[in-house]
């Protein structure tokens, strides 16, 4: 049997050399959150779904500024209720830009700044 000790110069260096590069820092949530508004993008979602309550928790306490249209509480906001179904949301969470492309599914906040061509801060 090898030992842990022995083993762990050789895991470290694999390590390095599948991670030659470090990791891009996230983009500021509040400043991304601030950009999807500007933009007009928009996050369409349910109180209920799970994989809404994990997007929207990306953003922490920025979260409150994002440009979301809630789509399961039809009695309660019928407005944003019919924009769901005009833009045909199938999926949650959905993010639609004003050009009309979209992506369902859980975002990260790099893929939203990529997506959506978020400016570098200068």
């Amino acid at each position: 049997m090898v030992e842990i000790n022995k083993l762990l110069p050789v895991l470290a260096s694999l390590a390095a050399f599948a991670l030659p590069f470090p990791a891009a820092a996230s983009p500021n949530a509040t400043d991304l959150a601030d950009h999807l508004k500007t933009s007009k993008a928009l996050y369409y979602g349910s109180w209920r779904c799970p994989a809404c309550i994990t997007q929207t928790r990306l953003f922490g306490d920025a979260a409150n500024k994002l440009p979301y249209v809630e789509c399961a509480k039809p009695k309660e906001l019928p407005i944003q209720a019919a924009a769901c179904k005009t833009a045909e949301i199938r999926a949650y969470p959905t993010w639609i830009l004003e050009n009309g492309e979209r992506r369902e599914g859980v975002q990260t906040l790099e893929q939203l700044k990529v997506w959506t061509s978020m400016p570098a801060r200068p």
